[in-house]
């Protein structure tokens, strides 16, 4: 493959490693990128709050991918560039219907910059500075815009509550999910089309650059229409069974600097 235009990673379970650190590997890739001109774009499901990792790297790196697609940030300023909120009637709808296929399941909302969860809600989120706990209705009134639906139970897997979810979502909104290390199952929720994916394809456009002269890194079902829609898309070893296709191409896990090794061959 000739040498691509912008590069594109998930960050947890791919990027970082299981420590969730960025490797030396991993960082001199980055480097050597910023040293060529070609972008690279960090395409997460967390929130702009949890990006503190990449701070090193800001100078290279300078938009991140937040919320399964659902904001651009400024890595540096944590300034949300671009934002694409869900309709607050229609998630408000689609939690009801799914707390009657999924008993037990509680919910939370993020914005661009914040978060807010129902009282039982196990999400680690709700012991951050600056949450807020109510009701959906009440979190919609406190929050603002909203970009994320999130979805979380505390004995279910969330490759469960997503086969459980997804005839009740239907095409109201986009879902997906990524397994979790804590003890509890979750689904993510945004907008209708909304996506790594069509971010990434946003911030290409801008760019001018083709997403044949795209490659992309991830190891979850959040990152399917990212590494599908890229020119070529790399799948690390320690990915999701879900992810092990065709037309996916297989690199070293994360404990072993899978991503920042494929990029320093493909960059020669």
């Amino acid at each position: 493959m000739t040498r691509p235009r912008l590069i594109a990673t998930d960050l947890d379970g791919t990027f970082l490693n299981p420590r969730s650190e960025v490797s030396e590997v991993n960082a001199s890739a980055v480097m050597r990128a910023a040293e060529l001109g070609i972008p690279f774009v960090v395409a997460t499901g967390r929130p702009s709050r949890w990006l503190g990792v990449l701070d090193e790297l800001s100078a290279a790196h300078p938009q991140v991918i937040v919320s399964n697609g659902a904001a651009v940030v400024e890595l540096a300023s944590r300034k949300v560039i671009h934002e694409f909120p869900l309709p607050a009637s229609v998630a408000l709808e689609v939690a009801a219907e799914l707390r009657a296929v999924i008993p037990g399941i509680s919910f939370g909302f993020e914005t661009g910059t914040g978060f807010g969860c129902e009282p039982d809600s196990p999400s680690r989120q709700r012991n951050e500075p600056g949450h807020h706990l109510g009701t959906l209705p009440e979190l919609v009134a406190s929050l603002g815009k909203v970009i994320k639906l999130l979805g979380f139970h505390s004995e279910l897997a969330s490759d469960t509550m997503t086969d459980l979810a997804a005839p009740v979502v239907g095409d109201r909104l986009t879902l997906t999910h990524a397994a979790t290390s804590h003890p509890y199952g979750m689904i993510e929720l945004t907008d209708v089309g909304v996506s790594k994916a069509s971010t990434l394809a946003l911030l290409c456009a801008e760019l001018g650059i083709d997403a044949a002269d795209v490659v992309a890194f991830g190891d979850m079902p959040n990152d399917l229409d990212m590494l599908q829609w890229a020119g070529r898309g790399y799948v690390v070893a320690n990915c999701h069974a879900s992810l092990k296709r065709p037309g996916l191409h297989p690199v070293a896990g994360n404990d072993a600097d899978g991503v920042g090794t494929t990029i320093l061959e493909l960059l020669r």
